[in-house]
């Protein structure tokens, strides 16, 4: 059985508030959601266009430290703080920008509040891993611990 922590440098230390960014076992790829913070816990921006980006960068790191792009992941599920007001109005346009035909699964649910009263928008990926895919990583003890 196969099993990896992934916690890369850019994005803020999520092991030391008790989680890991992504874990992947045996074939699956399970990812914490993504929010607008920088490797500092600084969030990125007050409008949803700007936070959404930082999200999916923020999913763009963890996508790449694992050998993986955009293009392969199967669905997205986005949490959107009032999404009547910003699903269409900033959100919709980032979300275009990053994916592509053939799109994505995608879930997106409303939310009051985020984790942080700061954050609008928190963005989660399924990526379908092979066995070639995991015998491919490489961990180094850090950003890719073998668990």
């Amino acid at each position: 059985m196969t099993r990896y922590a992934i916690n890369p440098r850019e994005l803020k230390n999520a092991r030391e508030i008790g989680y890991n960014h992504a874990i992947i076992h045996d074939e699956t790829f399970y990812m914490a959601g993504q929010v607008a913070m920088d490797s500092d816990a600084n969030v990125v921006g007050d409008d949803i266009e700007t936070q959404a980006r930082k999200a999916y960068q923020n999913v763009g790191i963890l996508l790449e430290t694992v050998g993986k792009r955009y293009a392969d992941v199967a669905k997205v599920t986005t949490h959107i703080v009032d999404p009547k007001a910003h699903y269409y109005d900033g959100y919709k346009d980032v979300y275009w920008e990053t994916f592509s035909e053939p799109y994505p699964c995608h879930t997106v649910l409303g939310h009051e509040q985020l984790a942080n009263e700061d954050y609008l928008v928190e963005i989660e990926v399924a990526v379908p891993f092979t066995e070639a895919d995991v015998a491919e990583i490489d961990p180094d003890g850090d950003v890719i611990r073998e668990l």
